[in-house]
């Protein structure tokens, strides 16, 4: 008889389990071309059946001889069942939503893998998070908050796009703010110069100081030094608004950069595109690529009836794993070519008339294009490279969101930025743009956007407001 106040009940749950090597296929397929020819020259050390030949750049990755067709088709069948499993929805950075549902994990470690490319600030909050008290769903949180802080410290993601976000409380992003502006180094988090400088002055404690009442109230006016002005409003003179001024200057308003190495980066690219008799002819890198193939005397040992059954056991364990782990780079090259073919054909007009001509474009069109799951194509773009006419490119950059110009069609959001950057080139130096008038500019040419939206792209292109673009 059940205990008082216990409720007994029993719920019946239908539950996918994956084999490793689909997992193993997956992490293959999303891996930088660097950390893969580690893992190669592992799996060689490791594995005495695999082997390897450096060949020239023709040369595939080889299935062992006799490789059977159907067994390719199960592996891919297999492989999109994995891709699609619990992640029901596009990068976090094309959507800006996270949907519900039971398999929570495969949804975040989706978005982990949608985040921006980790550096070694980004691995010094990480490995802070680990120190704070927050629960797992808060942490959750918090790694998407951190995955947005760019090189220089400043939180570049929208935080509107989380607060829309069905059932999301206002108060646990503002705990996850809280915590993550208590990192070092100070500042960073911030979503702006103000707020930077005001957690360093925070940190300091100065938070009921005349320095952080002159950064929180004045910082446009210190920007244009006008210190009289200033000293009129907070009641002090000159003198002392410009040691103030002094003070503040001390303060860092990049604190990201205390954290950035300064290392030269190798980028190989996997796909090469060139344009020959007006057509653009795209091509795999395979240079970087050994040539795998089962070593022929195990499979001839399995024929021996002088080797030992526990022997031809352990080494059909290793054939099988050798030929999955061919199998999943040869997958993760198919995948990657053909996802590259769709997007040079998508985006032509961006390789024959550059940056303005860029197609707004979500992973969503291409996988459906190409029948696969949209975490396939997340996965395929993250980290790789094509090497074009217009030079080295993440093929990550191909992906962006859109606005409707005033005539209907849709501009990517880099062609929009590409626009501010030219209209603030030509301005008058003497007479800067507001973003007042940017906005207006803009709209003349087709492009209606706001003026916050103006000022977020004005700031990730590094451009100075008005008043301090100004020559005098």
């Amino acid at each position: 008889m059940a205990q008082p106040g216990l409720v007994l009940s029993q719920e019946m749950k239908m539950q996918q389990v994956l084999a490793p090597h689909l997992f193993q296929s997956l992490e293959i397929l999303q891996m930088p071309l660097l950390d893969l020819q580690q893992m190669i020259k592992q799996e060689l050390s490791e594995n005495p059946t695999l082997e390897a030949t450096q060949e020239q750049a023709d040369e595939q990755i080889e299935i062992e001889q006799g490789t059977k067709d159907v067994e390719r088709d199960e592996f891919d069948n297999e492989f999109e069942k994995l891709a699609a499993l619990g992640e029901e929805f596009d990068s976090y950075q094309d959507r800006g939503q996270i949907s519900g549902g039971s398999d929570a994990e495969e949804k975040y470690q989706y978005m982990m893998d949608s985040l921006s490319e980790a550096t070694s600030l980004h691995d010094q909050l990480l490995e802070q998070l680990t120190m704070v008290d927050l629960n797992d769903y808060e942490k959750k949180i918090a790694e998407i908050v951190l995955g947005n802080i760019d090189d220089d410290g400043y939180l570049r993601l929208d935080v509107e796009d989380l607060l829309s976000l069905p059932n999301f409380p206002a108060e646990t992003l503002d705990k996850i703010l809280d915590t993550v502006h208590d990192f070092d180094p100070p500042g960073v988090g911030a979503r702006d110069l103000r707020e930077c400088l005001m957690l360093q002055l925070k940190r300091a404690g100065k938070e009921d100081s005349q320095e952080y009442q002159l950064v929180a109230d004045h910082l446009d006016l210190l920007g244009r030094h006008k210190y009289d002005d200033i000293a009129r409003s907070m009641g002090l003179t000159g003198e002392r608004v410009k040691e103030l001024a002094v003070a503040i200057a001390k303060l860092d308003p990049k604190p990201g950069h205390s954290f950035s190495e300064a290392r030269i980066e190798y980028i190989t690219p996997e796909i090469i595109v060139e344009k020959k008799d007006g057509e653009y002819i795209i091509t795999q890198n395979k240079k970087p690529y050994p040539k795998l193939f089962i070593n022929q005397k195990y499979l001839q040992m399995l024929k021996d009836p002088n080797i030992s059954k526990e022997v031809k056991t352990y080494i059909r364990e290793k054939i099988t794993k050798s030929k999955q782990f061919i199998q999943s780079i040869d997958q993760r090259m198919s995948t990657i070519y053909r996802i590259a073919v769709e997007v040079v054909r998508i985006q032509r007009d961006y390789f024959d008339h550059g940056v303005l001509r860029l197609k707004p474009l979500n992973m969503k069109t291409v996988a459906e294009i190409l029948e696969v799951h949209e975490t396939t194509v997340s996965r395929a773009t993250s980290g790789k490279y094509m090497q074009t006419p217009r030079g080295l490119l993440s093929m990550k950059y191909f992906f962006k969101p859109g606005i409707m110009t005033a005539s209907g069609e849709s501009i990517s959001n880099e062609s929009v930025k590409a626009a501010l950057g030219e209209i603030v080139r030509d301005e008058d130096k003497n007479k800067p743009y507001s973003d007042a008038k940017l906005v207006k500019i803009l709209e003349e040419q087709g492009m209606k956007i706001a003026r916050r939206t103006v000022a977020k792209y004005r700031d990730q292109l590094r451009i100075l407001p008005s008043h301090l673009r100004k020559v005098h």
